[in-house]
């Protein structure tokens, strides 16, 4: 889940999301002092690399690095928090990553593994006052997090599994900076019945994962720096390639998914050479990997990295034995103290382009052709920026401080910086309109212009880029809004698409939404889509609407609606979008 922090910071009040804590003889003496001694000595060993003991049942699988044991949940087999790199502590900090070390005996799979460092609220800053909106309070739960956190998870079905299966591999959202696989709402067993093996992965975020200093550019082997959550995960989708058959796992049938930072960044692999032949399809939910405001290489970063360097007590030009030596919170902590005060605007925690993992911006990468062949599914929901203007506005009342005076000028030049790299010349008329729909219709004019800017026009190019490369994309708008109070304010908003992707309404992060049949009923359509497309390429299947793939003339796409049917539409793009690949080409590659 993530934001663009300049048209958004435009368009919105300003609010820091920061989100990122008796007697006894000498028989029972001597009895007790073991029981005292035993969880330290225990400590001691699983400090050591000693695997904690397994449970005597559990389906069992060699993988490169040792033995696995999971747990069985009807047919369904889990094994959770298996390592796919080394720990990237001490001198593996901000490197990239490294394979896992190898165990002896067979490892407890039964656990899911720590989230990589972010603040203890995790994704619940962004919760909370969604479901405050729908008069529910959401009671924050700190986040288990660790910097040795590179964990994935599997879920297959009617073990052990007989015939290879399409493998379906999701990155979670959070801006870059929050979550991980571990929350309850990305469980995969409900998309696993359906027939496909699911792993959910962690990657390091914020600082930790992408921090572009020049001093690790110095010491790169590539002479690379800034992408490393993005090395998590190709390292973790090389981990599949290598290990997915033994849990039952096609690895040349690799489906990679993701929503708002998450689909971001696997639309952003499709333009990383270092991801060739790792996934044959795409799907990716709110959010394009190029569109809304110009794109940043390593050295723009470099101010902010040094900075930190510098707070971190590190002396000019060796900084990096300095900021190693910190705890990760710490830097943390002091990266987000920097942003609010010295750099505002900044967003340091996208990919950056780096010469490695990016050779050029994704934007030229697509309209060259020069993106990984594979087909892509893609989409948005109706209201995606009502989240984030329900929550500054949360954010301002709680502060007690009164809402900013918009600079107008300001807010116009702005728009036009985020505006101007898809719509070219066509920039200021589209500004002038969107500005005069917000000044006459408010809120939910500023939720159109923001879907329409940073999400409708962004995807429509991905996919009209995709198709014109040769391959298949299919697009789709998911506007089922919850009925409820916060209905009107919020409706189909970003990242609610989630439970029904993944069947989990019961889930905390989402369980205070009131669901009913009709939204069982959608799941059970956009389950099968998904999983059908992870399987041949095409979503269509028996019972289902018919979803054309992508073609320039008719902009084709699939409306996941109120009624909890899906229909499909014509005429995708928004007011001033014009998607001819031979215009995208011209004004992209020109970035």
């Amino acid at each position: 889940m993530t934001s663009p922090s300049g048209l958004y910071s435009a368009l919105a009040p300003k609010a820091h999301w920061n989100r990122f804590s008796l007697p006894l003889d000498s028989s029972v003496r001597a009895f007790l002092s073991l029981l005292l001694l035993f969880p330290f000595l225990a400590a001691a060993a699983f400090a050591a690399g000693a695997p904690a003991h397994p449970p005597v049942t559990g389906p069992v699988v060699h993988v490169a690095s040792g033995q696995l044991r999971g747990t069985l949940q009807g047919s369904t087999a889990v094994f959770l928090g298996i390592p796919f790199a080394a720990p990237p502590v001490g001198n593996l900090r901000w490197r990239e990553p490294q394979p896992p070390i190898a165990w002896t005996g067979v490892r407890d799979a039964t656990k899911l593994g720590s989230s990589c460092v972010q603040i203890p609220a995790g994704i619940g800053n962004f919760i909370q006052p969604l479901a405050a909106a729908y008069g529910k309070t959401y009671n924050i739960v700190p986040v288990a997090f660790s910097e040795d956190c590179l964990f994935l998870n599997v879920w297959t079905p009617n073990w052990p599994v007989k015939t290879p299966l399409p493998v379906m591999v999701w990155v979670h959202g959070g801006s870059n900076r929050a979550g991980g696989s571990a929350e309850d709402s990305y469980d995969g067993a409900a998309l696993a019945t359906r027939g496909v093996l699911m792993v959910t992965i962690n990657y390091r975020l914020g600082p930790l994962g992408f921090f572009a200093h020049p001093e690790l550019a110095a010491e790169s082997p590539h002479h690379s720096t800034g992408n490393y959550g993005l090395l998590d995960q190709i390292a973790a989708l090389r981990w599949v390639q290598q290990n997915i058959a033994q849990f039952g796992g096609d690895p040349g049938n690799v489906t990679v998914f993701g929503e708002s930072a998450g689909s971001v960044d696997v639309t952003t692999l499709m333009a990383s050479p270092l991801s060739a032949n790792l996934f044959r399809r795409v799907i990716a939910e709110s959010g394009p990997a190029f569109g809304f405001g110009r794109e940043r290489n390593a050295s723009e970063m470099t101010p902010l990295a040094v900075a930190v360097g510098a707070a971190a007590g590190g002396k000019p030009g060796a900084q990096l034995e300095a900021l190693r030596k910190l705890p990760a919170t710490q830097v943390a902590e002091i990266e987000n103290r920097l942003i609010a005060t010295q750099f505002p605007g900044y967003n340091p925690n996208s990919p950056v382009i780096d010469g490695w993992v990016l050779p050029q911006s994704p934007a030229k990468a697509y309209a060259s052709g020069a993106i990984q062949k594979v087909d892509l599914l893609v989409g948005l929901n109706a209201r995606e920026w009502a989240a984030f203007r329900v929550g500054a506005e949360a954010a301002q009342k709680k502060s007690g401080q009164p809402a900013p005076k918009p600079e107008f000028g300001k807010q116009i030049k702005l728009m036009q910086n985020e505006t101007r790299p898809l719509y070219g010349n066509w920039t200021d008329i589209t500004v002038a309109t969107y500005m005069a729909k917000i000044i006459l219709h408010g809120a939910p004019a500023v939720d159109q212009t923001t879907n329409d800017i940073v999400m409708a026009c962004p995807m429509g190019a991905e996919a009209a880029l995709v198709t014109s490369a040769g391959q298949h994309a299919f697009v789709y708008r998911f506007e089922r809004s919850v009925p409820g109070p916060g209905e009107a304010n919020l409706g189909a908003f970003h990242a609610l698409e989630l439970p029904y992707v993944f069947d989990n309404f019961q889930a905390r992060t989402f369980n205070w939404l009131p669901f009913t049949a009709t939204d069982h009923q959608l799941s059970n359509v956009i389950q099968t889509y998904w999983t059908n497309f992870a399987k041949t390429g095409d979503p269509n299947g028996p019972g289902l609407p018919h979803w054309d793939a992508w073609t320039t003339a008719q902009e084709p796409f699939i409306v996941f609606g109120e009624n909890g049917e899906a229909s499909p539409q014509q005429n995708f793009s928004p007011m001033f979008c014009h998607l001819s690949p031979d215009r995208l080409k011209e004004q992209l590659g020109s970035q």
